[in-house]
């Protein structure tokens, strides 16, 4: 009886030790985060390298829009001002995707811009988290994060970050710091609990310390929502080394695009080979054969601008072909009877100007190029000469090499758009569009300043006066160039300094190199050296006298062929010059 009650106790208590294993067994595990390593490589280059393996169990519930995690890097997450300073909207702080797998597969993946740039999105989005368990491993390179200065170096980590609503039953947090550093000279201060002193470490949390080798390592566990396990570490300086082009960012490679644009342009320029030297200048009393005063200053300038218009109108105004009369800073133009034979000599630009001042009544009033309702109309006129100029000189006396031009200018926007296209700054969405404004109106407006802005502020300084016709088109580029600088500022803070210097440089190397690509050829060198010639005769000879003949402001008593050059050469007489004057801010054509 004895031995069969033993028996029976033995098998009750075996029965309830089996019930006990069994029922352990099959109680799920609590949902949530079952556990989060973050391992943080401090690099000699004072960038950081990240890995954080998360295991998630049935957090479904928790994740209903997919898996989101929240990168430790937002102002909300470093927010210990003692280690990271006063609260900024954008910190600085730079991240790069390295590596996102689940369960041990790479895995999709989607990185916020702006505000929600720690924001990363992995899988399915807006698809609930599948039940059981989940291993994801992130890898991520962060710049900024470090603070040095003459002392020490100092790190401020958290790991897990506080917009998290998901309990974790377990947090490590690993740091491996750069090789040399003494374990004496490192002070630490660890932390798990909430934001700020009145989120305290809940009674239920644990934190300890984990001996691992060359590491300095904390783990907790119990972790609430909205509670953290994070770290300040400092150690004294001289481990870390900055790069000096630190500043410019992850991109900074990005600065050898304008390097190479510029070098492209230096081998042509060195290939295109320098220009046929001058001769010295013997006076010359008659213009040179064929060549218009319009030409005259194309071949000069190679270019056509308001000045060009005031030698055409000058010379049908000689030619017997109009009268020009001023009238308060306007001037009159009439149609004249000329004979044919007085038309048939005109020069093809001048022909078409006389056709196209009078193509609809003989009278007509021209406004200065500044005053913006007769802006388009000047213009106009100037383009007509230019087309006709460019269709018979163009190659004949200068090349402009613009199958070089345009090869650079097309570089420069394919590389940007390149660069612009596969950008990873913390806000890329406007990137292409401020990339392809900035270029092309930097162009435009770099090109109006050296045709015709800058040559209209030689006149004006030349002249003496009419500074306030400048006002529109100074007030104009200043806008522009305003809007530019904006833009690239915007950029410099949403994606880097090194691409916003990269399309800075780009821009310069074009608009710098462009305009020295023109070359004289032989025959173009030989009629610069006659124009000079002529207009040395200009200046000692004429200029008096047509001085004295032409008041400025008055009806001209006496019009000969030499007026139009002497406008177009810019030997300063009194009448010639007014009209130029009221003309100068005409665009340039070149």
């Amino acid at each position: 009886m004895r031995t069969r009650r033993l028996r029976q106790v033995a098998c009750l208590v075996l029965a309830a030790l089996c019930a006990c294993v069994t029922s352990r067994a099959d109680t799920p595990k609590e949902s949530g985060i079952s556990s989060f390593r973050t391992d943080v490589w401090v690099k000699e280059n004072t960038t950081l390298e990240v890995r954080e393996e998360i295991a998630l169990n049935s957090a479904g519930k928790y994740y209903r829009y997919g898996f989101m995690r929240g990168l430790p890097i937002g102002s909300e997450d470093r927010w210990d001002r003692k280690y990271v300073g006063e609260y900024q909207p954008d910190n600085g702080i730079r991240v790069k995707i390295l590596e996102v797998s689940e369960d041990g597969s790479p895995v999709r993946y989607e990185q916020g811009q702006g505000w929600g740039y720690s924001q990363l999105r992995i899988g399915e989005k807006n698809v609930p988290l599948a039940a059981g368990e989940h291993r994801y491993v992130i890898r991520y390179k962060v710049d900024g994060a470090l603070h040095s200065d003459t002392q020490r170096d100092t790190l401020y980590w958290n790991a897990l970050g506080h917009e998290r609503d998901v309990p974790a039953a377990e947090a490590i947090l690993s740091v491996h710091l750069p090789a040399g550093v003494p374990e004496s000279d490192i002070e630490t201060e660890p932390r798990v609990g909430g934001r700020g002193v009145s989120n305290p470490r809940r009674a239920e949390t644990l934190l300890e310390r984990v001996d691992e080798a060359g590491t300095v390592t904390y783990r907790a566990t119990h972790v609430g929502p909205r509670q953290s396990l994070s770290v300040a570490m400092s150690w004294p300086a001289g481990y870390l080394h900055a790069s000096k082009w630190g500043f410019l960012g992850a991109d900074r490679w990005l600065i050898a695009a304008p390097g190479l644009l510029f070098l492209y342009y230096l081998i042509a320029w060195r290939r295109i080979g320098p220009e046929p030297k001058p001769r010295a200048v013997v006076t010359e009393y008659e213009p040179p054969e064929g060549l218009s005063a319009a030409a005259a200053r194309y071949v000069v300038t190679t270019g056509s601008d308001g000045r060009s218009f005031a030698a055409v109108i000058a010379e049908l105004a000689a030619r017997g072909c109009l009268r020009a009369e001023p009238q308060n800073e306007k001037y009159k133009l009439s149609r004249m009877m000329s004979d044919r034979a007085a038309e048939a000599r005109l020069a093809p630009e001048e022909k078409r100007i006389l056709s196209m001042l009078f193509e609809d009544e003989p009278t007509i009033e021209l406004t200065p190029a500044w005053d913006q309702r007769n802006t388009a109309q000047n213009s106009r006129y100037v383009f007509a000469i230019q087309q006709e100029l460019s269709k018979r000189l163009d190659g004949l006396y200068f090349t402009k090499h613009a199958g070089i031009i345009a090869l650079g200018v097309v570089a420069a926007f394919l590389c940007a758009l390149l660069f612009a296209a596969r950008a990873s700054g913390r806000d890329t969405s406007g990137a292409l569009f401020f990339t392809v404004w900035t270029l092309g109106t930097g162009l435009m407006i770099g090109l109006l300043f050296e045709m015709a802005f800058w040559p209209a502020c030689k006149t004006a300084l030349r002249s003496g006066g009419a500074w306030i016709k400048l006002l529109p088109g100074t007030a104009a580029i200043g806008a522009f160039l305003w809007v530019i600088v904006y833009m690239l500022e915007k950029l410099a803070e949403d994606v880097s300094l090194g691409f916003a210097l990269m399309l800075t440089g780009l821009l310069l190397v074009n608009l710098v190199w462009g305009p020295r690509l023109k070359r004289r050829t032989i025959l173009g060198r030989q009629m610069l050296d006659h124009i000079a010639g002529f207009r040395l005769f200009l200046e000692k000879v004429e200029k008096d006298r047509l001085d004295k003949l032409n008041s400025a402001g008055q009806p001209p008593e006496l019009l000969d062929d030499h007026l139009s050059y002497a406008i177009a050469l810019e030997v300063r007489e009194a009448w010639g010059d007014h009209l130029a004057q009221t003309f100068m801010a005409t665009t340039v054509m070149r």
